[in-house]
């Protein structure tokens, strides 16, 4: 009954704009982000402690999607037989599958070759890009009061995250590349699994969606260390304790993702997304003892507001009426 009921929400009509009234798709994804923007400080332990960012994505995945794919093949989350699926849902599960493996694998990559605030920057104009491509295919309507969305939490992100800006953080063609291939893929990755395979559970899909992230990011860790991937890390508590934490609390969210952009739409979700840098800073800010500064606080309050508008339901065109004459 649950199942067919999120399966009716998420065909909806394509140009029906969220109505702001499915509280429990937007806290999905509001606590998925928030869980999600915890791995920037899990990271940084982890790189510490000698992995690279392929390794760390590669593992990441691995302990995640083991832990969904458990619950699947134990048959206490619900499948479906993919064979069974129409072709067309195939097809855009795998896209799916791939741009996301891409998308984890660009951003990790662009974090060595370019500073990480100008990364996040590029990055995090990924619902711009979510909202021109639900226009484009005519699955979402782009109202006033969503642009004043975007706008907003686009502000609120450039002051969060230009705080981390250095005096020699610089742009590099490499590092722009990747960041906004990143971006790019951010967003295919959101408007595919809005309706694009809404016949998989979000647990499978998901489990799915992780098990591509091993095979892209493991061959790029291999492609590019080699032997070195068996680094000191192995031996390191501190290392397997950062690794866990991305698997799970960084990992098992992305579930949430998929079930709450069916539900909310692709624009609402990726503008709720960007409370990530958000709790990305206040965690970090917390572990290293520091107060948030001026502008990091008016850019939370900005990223706040944009996703309030975001749920505002949009205004119904009247009924033209015609007075006889």
């Amino acid at each position: 009954m649950a199942g067919a009921r999120g399966r009716e929400q998420s065909r909806r009509s394509p140009l029906e704009p969220t109505d702001g009234r499915d509280t429990g798709g937007l806290l999905r994804v509001l606590s998925a982000a928030g869980l999600m923007g915890t791995l920037g400080p899990i990271a940084a332990i982890a790189y510490g402690e000698g992995l690279s960012a392929p390794t760390l994505s590669a593992l990441r995945a691995a302990i995640g999607g083991a832990i969904l794919g458990g619950l699947v093949l134990s048959r206490r989350q619900p499948s479906v037989r993919l064979r069974g699926l129409p072709r067309g849902q195939r097809l855009l599960l795998a896209l799916a599958v791939v741009v996301n493996g891409l998308m984890n694998l660009a951003l990790f990559l662009a974090f060595g070759a370019m500073a990480v605030g100008l990364v996040m920057l590029l990055y995090y104009a990924y619902p711009v890009i979510v909202a021109g491509l639900s226009t484009a295919l005519r699955r979402e309507r782009l109202t006033v009061v969503r642009s004043l969305a975007l706008v907003s939490a686009g502000l609120g992100v450039a002051l969060v995250v230009g705080g981390q800006l250095g005096p020699d953080a610089n742009a590099t063609p490499v590092g722009v590349t990747l960041a906004a291939a990143a971006a790019a893929g951010q967003a295919i990755y959101l408007v595919a699994i809005r309706d694009g395979f809404d016949d998989v559970p979000p647990i499978q899909a998901t489990s799915l969606v992780l098990a591509g992230g091993v095979v892209i990011s493991g061959g790029a860790a291999i492609a590019l260390e080699g032997t070195g991937v068996l680094g000191p890390w192995l031996g390191s508590p501190i290392a397997w304790l950062a690794i866990a934490c991305a698997g799970t609390v960084g990992a098992l969210p992305k579930a949430w993702i998929i079930s709450g952009v069916r539900r909310i739409g692709s624009t609402t979700a990726a503008i709720s997304m960007l409370v990530e840098p958000l709790v990305a800073v206040s965690v970090a800010a917390v572990l290293l003892g520091q107060w948030l500064t001026i502008p990091e606080l008016a850019g939370g309050a900005a990223i706040l507001v944009g996703v309030v508008l975001a749920q505002l339901p949009a205004r119904r065109a009247r009924p033209l009426v015609v007075e006889p004459g």
